[in-house]
């Protein structure tokens, strides 16, 4: 019976959500890869609000439910039947409403699992797509077998731009390049290769931003991102930047968004804390690249670096190896850590592993 709701609703708010966006027209700007969408949807989105008006979906809504509750601006109901019902009824009432206009939509497109993005593309098809990175997450039962199976997944949002669309795709990425001069729409790469349209070179990073150098036809253009901690980060940027080329953004106005540019919360921000310390909080999610790259940073720091560590979900075979190898890189770049959950043993084994003494190494199985 819940499945049955469920669907009805998923169908109803599908529908809707396709009747607002035949309604408003805008050009619909979608965002996938296995890390960084929600930064890159960010800086995306302050890229492009500085001439288009300009929407988002909210936080990290990116399933076909997920879509259509940010087309609608609505609110999802979690496990609350009652809420379902209010919200059905808000999407119904809403249905006889002038919707608000916008030039520009900005969606984060992701997926878990076989299928899921056909679902996504039954709500949107996407004039601009950007494809970051196929990382290893969401490996195991229930979700992908592979890193190839993720990359053939992603790839049909790519692949339903139409022709005169375009796609940015991220050249760096060895699964990503693979759709270079195979896609019916127009193709922009970004990267760090000397093949790239849009390349960044000269990069260099310190506690107190990024910066490099961006190369395209011919100019060298110097970047600036006095709030952006991580070198991770330039890919997200490079995409945001040829967006705005394609909406055909003069450089003056991306230049100034990116200089106030501010990530996303959980996602490499810096926090004061007490008696003069200094919080990183990388907190919203980790996978091996973002947990690797966080503790990167850490080590730019100076005084005493306590790396705070917590289990990281979806790696299938991969994860008792994955979490040994974050612990030794822990015991390169902090002077103590603090491992919490399930794979709190094999964080502590890899520091101590790496040669972190063992009076530095606590285990917790719960913050």
């Amino acid at each position: 019976m819940k499945a049955v709701f469920k669907n009805c609703v998923l169908a109803l708010l599908r529908f809707l959500a396709r009747r607002r966006l035949a309604q408003i027209k805008p050009k619909v700007v979608g965002i996938t890869g296995s890390a960084g969408k929600t930064s890159a949807k960010e800086v995306t989105y302050e890229v492009l609000s500085r001439r288009f008006k300009t929407k988002k979906s909210e936080k990290n809504l990116n399933t076909e439910m997920g879509l259509s509750l940010s087309i609608l601006e609505l609110k999802g109901g979690y496990s609350s039947a009652w809420a379902w019902v209010e919200i059905v009824m808000k999407a119904l009432l809403g249905a006889f409403k002038k919707p608000e206009n916008y030039e520009v939509l900005v969606l984060e497109m992701g997926v878990d699992r076989p299928g899921e993005m056909d679902e996504i593309l039954r709500v949107v098809t996407p004039d601009i797509m950007v494809f970051l990175n196929v990382k290893n997450v969401h490996l195991g039962e229930g979700h992908f077998p592979n890193r190839q199976a993720i990359f053939e997944e992603k790839s049909k949002a790519c692949g339903a731009v139409r022709k005169e669309g375009w796609v940015v795709l991220n050249n760096d990425d060895s699964f990503v390049k693979q759709l270079v001069g195979h896609l019916p729409a127009n193709t922009v790469t970004i990267g760090t290769e000397d093949t790239c349209d849009l390349q960044a070179v000269d990069l260099s990073m310190d506690s107190e931003g990024l910066r490099f150098t961006l190369k395209y036809e011919e100019r060298a253009l110097p970047v600036e991102l006095p709030h952006v901690l991580g070198k991770q980060h330039v890919t997200m940027v490079l995409a945001a930047i040829a967006v705005g080329f394609i909406q055909g953004l003069p450089w003056k106005a991306i230049e100034l968004s990116l200089k106030e540019y501010f990530l996303p919360p959980g996602r490499m921000n810096k926090i004061e804390g007490l008696k003069g310390s200094l919080i990183i909080d990388s907190s919203y999610n980790a996978s091996p690249d973002t947990m690797a790259a966080a503790l990167e940073i850490l080590g730019l720091f100076h005084g005493r670096k306590i790396a705070a560590l917590g289990t990281m979900n979806e790696l299938g075979e991969l994860t008792e190896s994955e979490h040994i190898k974050m612990g030794k890189l822990a015991a390169q770049h902090a002077d103590m850590l603090l491992a919490v959950g399930e794979q709190a043993k094999n964080l502590a084994e890899g520091a101590e592993r790496g040669g972190m003494s063992a009076s530095m190494i606590h285990s917790f199985r719960s913050s």
